[in-house]
């Protein structure tokens, strides 16, 4: 099956085709299991795709997993840049947000581009820099991940290796919030943010489900309203 019209042929480094794994499709995404697949390939991949391709890859242990968004997974995924931004306008934090940033641990074979990835604690260390090195900057303090189908190829291991403090996981409606452990402990679920203690981030999904009904502009109005509130609750208590 053909995943995009700019797919390139993909080979191992015998130039034997490899074989998908497992397919998936849903009315949000379409994801691909490649395995056998070498460090170099994946590299060659992200070479010859270029940065403003349609597919995002994850790589880990020899398998690669291409996930084509469709409309139902973008557009969440959009609204998470408008929430996030509208939040820190509200703080009166600055952030950077860098969309599908394409993540690799060198060292470890492992990479991926998540759905979105914020810095907001190390928004100025990062600040003007135009090539980040993993092995000198600090990572993103927050991934989104909006995984309706779910992905086979298991991507928590990976951002543990790129040392992602906060994953929030957007799937079936649900926001689950994830945090780093200690080393080797992976990540735990959580109530709070780390990046946002002070505000009720799980009710995230109701503005995303009130941007179908009365549009993406009013949603984030919404959730200005919803933030103020939270923030005035808090500093009461």
């Amino acid at each position: 099956m053909t995943i995009a019209s700019s797919k390139p042929n993909i080979t191992s480094p015998q130039s034997t085709p490899l074989k998908a794994k497992k397919l998936t499709t849903s009315d949000t995404e379409m994801r691909v299991l490649l395995e056998g697949v070498s460090w170099e390939t994946y590299k060659r991949l992200l070479t010859e795709t270029g940065d403003n391709r349609k597919q995002r890859f994850a790589y880990r242990d020899g398998l690669l997993e291409i996930m084509v968004p469709l409309k139902g997974h973008e557009e969440p995924t959009r609204l998470f840049d408008q929430f996030l931004a509208a939040i820190v306008d509200a703080l009166g934090v600055e952030f950077c947000s860098l969309g599908a940033l394409t993540m690799k641990n060198v060292q470890q074979k492992k990479g991926l581009e998540p759905d979105g990835c914020f810095y907001i604690a190390n928004e100025a260390v990062v600040r003007g820099v135009e090539t980040l090195d993993f092995e000198v900057h600090p990572p993103p303090d927050l991934v989104v991940e909006v995984d309706n189908s779910s992905s086979s190829l298991g991507k928590f291991p990976i951002y543990e290796a790129l040392k992602i403090p906060e994953i929030w996981r957007l799937q079936r409606g649900v926001l689950t919030i994830y945090q780093l452990g200690t080393e080797g402990s992976g990540y735990a679920e959580t109530e709070q943010s780390l990046s946002f203690p002070q505000l009720p981030i799980r009710e995230l999904p109701q503005f995303i489900a009130r941007a179908k009904v009365i549009g993406q502009r009013a949603a984030v109005r919404e959730l200005v309203q919803r933030v103020r509130q939270a923030l005035g609750d808090s500093e009461k208590s």
